[in-house]
């Protein structure tokens, strides 16, 4: 394989995982602007809490570095039946891990919140944060799943599509209309929903994806 072909087929995965990662930072800041217009105890709040769903996503995130190698060699050797199942024991994990540390963290957040802030306004907007937004965790790392394991079949298109789709389509959008329906309550109800909506918008597009790539195999 020459040079030229090498550097082509290298920017067709890196240009849009470029892109990819260069999307939550602009949406962080879109979803800051919403919250900044309550003042600044929301904002305190939700960027505590934003790190609060950092480490809960921990786990999930070791899965999308660890997933992409198994995939890659499974889809070499055209072994797609074996990244069927490898997908939907991820995804019992991360359903399961993500519920199980929901649940947690609802039944720590009085605690939780007096030991994270001494606002009793950020403590409140805490409290909603530990209740409404872990339990969408689970749907939303599936979705970040589904975009590593788009990049490791080689549609790093479809891996973009969904990584836009997830925040602007979904996440900041039910953001905005759940600040204008029920105020600062609904920033927190709106992320769960955008979130719920992502990850399952992410799973109809891998169960697409996978299909055509076995399609594929088929044909080849």
């Amino acid at each position: 394989m020459d040079i030229p072909v090498s550097i082509r087929m290298i920017l067709q995965v890196m240009g849009p995982a470029t892109v990819s990662q260069l999307l939550p930072p602009l949406s962080a800041m879109t979803a800051t602007k919403i919250i900044a217009a309550y003042g600044s105890a929301p904002v305190a709040a939700w960027a505590i809490g934003s790190r609060f769903e950092f480490f809960s996503l921990v786990v999930v995130l070791a899965l999308t570095m660890a997933m992409p190698p198994m995939v890659a060699r499974f889809l070499g050797g055209k072994k797609v039946a074996e990244i069927r199942q490898l997908m939907r024991i991820a995804v019992c994990f991360i359903l399961s891990f993500q519920a199980g540390l929901a649940i947690i963290s609802f039944g720590l957040s009085f605690f939780a919140v007096n030991w994270m802030s001494d606002d009793p306004a950020v403590r409140q907007l805490l409290r909603w944060h530990l209740t409404y937004v872990p339990v969408s965790l689970a749907p939303l790392g599936v979705c970040m799943l589904v975009v590593s394991v788009a990049n490791a079949l080689g549609r790093s298109y479809t891996a973009l599509t969904i990584s836009a789709l997830r925040l602007f389509v979904f996440f900041l959008p039910c953001l905005w209309i759940g600040a204008q329906l029920l105020q600062l309550k609904g920033i927190y109800m709106g992320a769960l929903v955008g979130n719920c909506l992502a990850g399952a918008g992410a799973w109809v597009m891998y169960r697409r994806m996978i299909h055509q790539t076995e399609k594929q195999n088929n044909q080849g």
